[in-house]
Order: C-alpha cells, then structure tokens, then sequence
C-alpha cells in the first residue's frame, strides 16, 4: 500500500466507528447511520418506496426516506435509482398527459 493510499484510508476510516455487532458512519450533515448491505439495503429500500409510508416516489426521495430512518450504505443512491427504474407499477404508471386538455388562454375584458 502507498503512501498516499494509506493516507486516503486513515481519512476515510475516521467517518466509521463499531458498536457491536453495528458499524455506524458519520455523515457530511454530523447524523450517524448504520451501514447496512445485502439484502437489508435493499430490503430498507423497498420499504421506504412501497412500504406503508412509501409512496412510490422517485429515487431521490426514497434515497432521502433511507437517510431521514437512519441507514447508510455507499451505492444508496446508485440503488435507489435502479429499483425505481425497474419497479414494476411504477413504470405503468406514468406522469398525467396533458395531450387532450382545452388550451387555455387569456380572456381580455
């Protein structure tokens, strides 16, 4: 290992602590999370985005439900966009078409 790769992995470990059997980082906003990988993230993900305070929303907001319940992993973000991609209903369901809708236009009095 370099110099400067063990100097890149000292900075890095310093935002992650152990409280068995846990491991927990400190987050950019200084709230700590719990990692979680495997099947838990992807479990807490379809929770957060079909559970019963889900709503189907986009990967943003769902990324956002994770944090604001307190669990980190580091492809979060890279997830939650491929569960939204490829979530079923929610590719049937798409965004309210305006196509057919009276234009409408100013009426000068």
């Amino acid at each position: 290992m370099t110099v400067q790769q063990k100097k890149k992995f000292f900075k890095d470990a310093r935002h992650y602590f152990w409280d068995d059997p846990y491991l927990f980082r400190t987050c950019a906003d200084q709230i700590i999370r719990r990692c979680v990988a495997g099947h838990e993230a992807i479990d807490l993900l379809n929770a957060c985005h079909s559970g019963p305070t889900g709503g189907h929303y986009g990967a943003s907001y769902t990324t956002k439900k994770v944090f604001d319940s307190g669990f980190y992993w580091p492809s979060i973000y890279k997830d939650a966009f491929e569960l939204v991609k490829h979530y079923d209903s929610c590719q049937h369901q798409g965004k309210v078409s305006q196509r057919d809708e009276m234009p409408q236009n100013f009426i000068q009095i």
